[in-house]
């Protein structure tokens, strides 16, 4: 009860005062501390404003002593929220890649985009065009097939070919060559890429075999090797 004379607004309420002085304490040692952090951040020569927030966020925490214990610790929070942020997006990233890979391109223009985004190396054009199929590249190309592609294609076929693979190879040309525009795509080879054409045709007539006879293979291949303008 207050006492005699006094009123209720008179009467020193100590706990509140002394939850307002922590707290104002508080607020002081955490500029105090963000303002050491942002000179030592500066002093660093960070090299982008991201490090500098990281560092001023990271201001209260305390390097680890021997007496740590990190068994006994309870540790929820990240050691590094970037970090880890970083990570998810990456991991969401290559799921996304792989989702994509797995869809098969409708028309040239996925056809190029997909092919310049995944296959870096020939063992990764060689998969793609063998995940496709001959016919599919009969379908994505009907209308016309961009400049220098057959030659990419006809390239990586004949860098990774191997002997299994000649009814796969064999459906792969014969598909090229119901694609829009290809004569004129034939006419735009290098020499590099002519010769591989040639080279792969070579390989198809050591490897490839048929039920209806060797005369019948050799007759559809001379029909490729003049298509593919290649020379004996």
């Amino acid at each position: 009860m207050a006492a005699q004379g006094e009123s209720e607004d008179d009467v020193l309420d100590f706990r509140k005062l002394e939850r307002e002085l922590a707290a104002a304490v508080e607020a002081d040692h955490k500029y105090q501390r963000e303002n050491d952090a942002k000179f030592r951040a500066i002093k660093q020569q960070v090299g982008s404003y991201d490090e500098f927030r990281d560092i001023v966020m990271a201001s209260h925490l305390r390097p680890l002593e021997k007496k740590d214990n990190l068994q006994n610790m309870d540790i929820k929070q990240p050691w590094n929220v970037h970090a880890s942020t970083q990570a998810d997006g990456q991991n969401a990233a290559q799921t996304q890649i792989q989702q994509d890979e797995e869809k098969l391109p409708k028309n040239g223009h996925e056809f190029a985009r997909d092919w310049k985004r995944y296959c870096k190396t020939t063992p990764d054009k060689y998969k793609f065009i063998k995940k496709i199929g001959g016919e599919k590249l009969a379908e994505i190309f009907k209308t016309e097939i961009s400049f220098g592609l057959l030659g990419e294609i006809l390239t990586a076929l004949n860098d990774s070919y191997v002997q299994e693979d000649s009814g796969f190879v064999y459906q792969v040309l014969d598909g090229l060559t119901k694609v829009g525009r290809f004569e004129l795509s034939v006419d735009f080879l290098s020499s590099k890429e002519s010769q591989a054409a040639k080279e792969l045709l070579g390989k198809l007539t050591k490897d490839l075999t048929d039920d209806s006879g060797i005369e019948q293979v050799n007759s559809r291949l001379d029909a490729l090797r003049k298509l593919y303008k290649v020379v004996s």
